[in-house]
């Protein structure tokens, strides 16, 4: 039954398609109005394999220009229309943002029910382009206009929560998310529809995943299991071969974050199970995300080879089936691979063509937020312009009834208070929607820089791990020595970053927590000595450039202390404060003092770095002995 439907609606939309082509040229009124209704057949049956021929859009654009040479405002409207539905079907995305933000200016076009087809494919093609807060904003207007038209695209019952979820969790918003898909969750449980339903529950673990926070994801997952197993388990458009390779990939999901339960074994056969059923259903990009799996489950149990085999057949499937993130992750697991076989100059061949890759994300994901935030910005403008278009509608309106109230004044006053209150009401929910676009695109914002910060530590981290890997090869105590401290200096900026990333969208550092954390860091490397280690900047802040030389400063401070002025014992202080804009740094520890600490020409590496750090910061220095070794920096803003 299902492919009959399919066929009969494929040779429909042929023969409305036929009809259309031969239309051409559009003349007369007549003609015109012969193509809403095909339109119409080819707008609410879309068909996945169904492209609109070039004779079609020449038939189009010939309704376009008569239109606007003899047609009325809706026909010219419509003409427009026709068009932005043709380029719907050809995902010639940005022809149809264009097209579609110039029909929403005219208040006549939100009184046709096309409105609601051309937002829907406005919708689809902001989801292609990846604008998803623009997305969010139209949906409001998208669902506004279903209604209003009694339901064209979704029907009554639809609760339109998966819809928002999906835009939150591409927002990287995934609270929203979570709530929307658990909204969605109940909406379905309550039509019966469980395979739907336990969709959303693996979709809920997934926003936990992504959080970080795995023994909450995994209670999500083992909830989608449980309903997978129904034996009353249907489902209208998706066949019992897809809902088995679903329940595969809930399975690979488990194993990704139960780290108890989930041995070497279960992981590589749930893997296995999981790309059998991607390769059946002809999922290519979960595919090539499960060869991925199963390279890095087999280099973290040290099986090389295999690990070896299966990234170089992420590599070939992502030939067919692009995916930048995806062979940016294989060549740097190439490069460790490489590592851990010895082969150096292979590992640094691939860890350089990860990082170009990275380069190569980092520059498009720059070039979409531009492309994002000006396409934000003629958004608004279309909603301006709008609203300015509906009020001179408005307008003429009320001077028609200012002409009606002189004749019937008692009768129409009750309307015109009633209509001002409208106006009020209408007033006030704009206020309200134009603060909440505001706030969203702070948070916006917010989210986008605790993701820099992230992003520069896990950079940083990986680095150091090299570094790490470098060190173990190395019999010199004295050049291992030189590994430890440069990772100690990596060490020292990520922490700022990860700092930065834990306080959520702030754009300073709380120097206190900082030095705190540095400073047990180091400590730690040295437990051989005792050290009592003080701290007090309760009210410093500072921001990534000015923290960043500062936080190099302190640790080479910390590690001169430790390395050179004690034996057994010893006690490290300092203060952090700012007066007047200044900012003043003391350092002092109770060891040995530096000899000669008055003459720049037996100062030692580690305070020439100093020097040159402070000349970074615009500020002074100056080396003391007192009962120890003691530093005064000061910097301004």
């Amino acid at each position: 039954m299902f492919f009959a439907i399919g066929f009969s609606c494929i040779s429909q939309n042929e023969l409305v398609q036929t009809n259309l082509e031969n239309s051409y040229p559009i003349e007369t009124s007549e003609d015109f109005n012969k193509l809403r209704p095909q339109i119409q057949q080819l707008a609410s049956h879309k068909e996945e394999d169904f492209y609109w021929s070039t004779k079609l859009l020449n038939t189009l654009k010939s309704a376009k220009t008569w239109a606007e040479n003899q047609g009325s405002e809706t026909q010219e409207l419509l003409s427009q229309y026709y068009l932005l539905i043709y380029y719907d079907n050809r995902l010639k995305d940005d022809l149809v943002v264009s097209i579609g933000e110039k029909l929403l200016i005219q208040p006549e076009f939100l009184e046709l029910p096309e409105s609601v087809y051309a937002l829907l494919a406005i919708n689809s093609s902001y989801r292609r382009k990846g604008y998803y807060q623009q997305q969010l904003n139209i949906l409001n207007l998208l669902i506004e206009q279903n209604e209003k038209f009694n339901y064209l695209v979704w029907p009554k019952t639809y609760g339109y929560f998966n819809e928002l979820a999906l835009i939150y969790y591409n927002l990287g918003q995934y609270t929203l998310a979570r709530n929307n898909y658990k909204k969605q969750a109940d909406v379905f449980l309550k039509a019966d529809n469980f395979f739907r339903a336990s969709s959303m529950f693996n979709n809920i673990g997934l926003t936990f995943a992504k959080q970080e926070k795995p023994d909450s994801a995994l209670i999500f997952y083992r909830k989608a299991i449980q309903i997978l197993g129904r034996n009353d388990l249907k489902d209208h458009y998706f066949s019992e071969e897809y809902i088995n390779h679903f329940k595969n990939v809930v399975a690979s999901n488990i194993v990704k974050v139960d780290i108890e339960g989930a041995g070497f074994n279960k992981k590589e056969q749930a893997f296995k199970n999981e790309l059998a059923s991607s390769k059946a259903v002809k999922e290519p990009n979960t595919a090539a995300q499960v060869y991925q799996n199963l390279s890095e489950l087999y280099y973290h149990n040290n099986m090389l080879v295999l690990a070896q085999a299966y990234t170089d057949s992420t590599l070939a499937f992502e030939k067919f089936f692009r995916n930048p993130a995806n062979r940016k992750n294989a060549y740097l697991l190439k490069a460790k691979i490489s590592l851990a076989q010895e082969e150096n100059e292979k590992a640094l061949n691939y860890f350089e063509q990860s990082l170009a890759l990275i380069d190569s994300l980092n520059k498009a994901k720059d070039e979409k937020s531009y492309a994002e935030a000006t396409a934000k910005f003629n958004f608004v403008k279309t909603g301006e312009a709008l609203e300015k278009n509906k009020k001179l509608l408005q307008q003429k309106e009320e001077a028609n009834f200012i002409q009606l109230v002189f004749l019937c004044i008692v009768i129409l006053l009750g309307f015109i208070i009633g209509f001002m209150l409208y106006k009020a009401i209408k007033a006030n929910k704009i206020i309200a929607n134009q603060k909440d676009a505001l706030q969203k695109g702070l948070n916006e914002k917010g989210i986008m820089l605790d993701e820099i910060h992230h992003r520069i530590k896990n950079n940083l981290q990986v680095v150091s791990g090299i570094l790490e890997l470098q060190r173990g090869k190395i019999d010199s105590k004295k050049h291992a020595k030189i590994y430890e401290e440069s990772q100690a200096y990596l060490q020292s900026m990520s922490m700022i970053h990860e700092l930065l990333y834990e306080q959520e969208g702030v754009s300073k550092l709380d120097m206190q927590a900082y030095l705190k954390k540095l400073g047990h860091l180091l400590i730690d490397s040295y437990p051989n000595i005792d050290i009592g280690y003080n701290v007090s900047a309760p009210t410093v802040q500072l921001d990534v450039k000015k923290a960043t030389p500062l936080a190099l400063i302190i640790c080479e401070l910390i590690t001169n202390s430790l390395k050179h002025a004690f034996d057994e014992t010893g006690t490290i202080d300092i203060t952090l404060s700012k007066n007047k804009g200044i900012y003043i740094l003391d350092y002092s520890d109770s060891g040995s003092g530096f000899n000669n600490i008055n003459n720049s020409n037996y100062y030692n590496t580690g305070l020439n770095l100093i020097i040159m750090l402070v000349e970074d910061l615009d500020g002074t220095v100056k080396f003391t002995n007192n009962n120890g070794f003691n530093c005064n920096i000061t910097f301004t803003d």
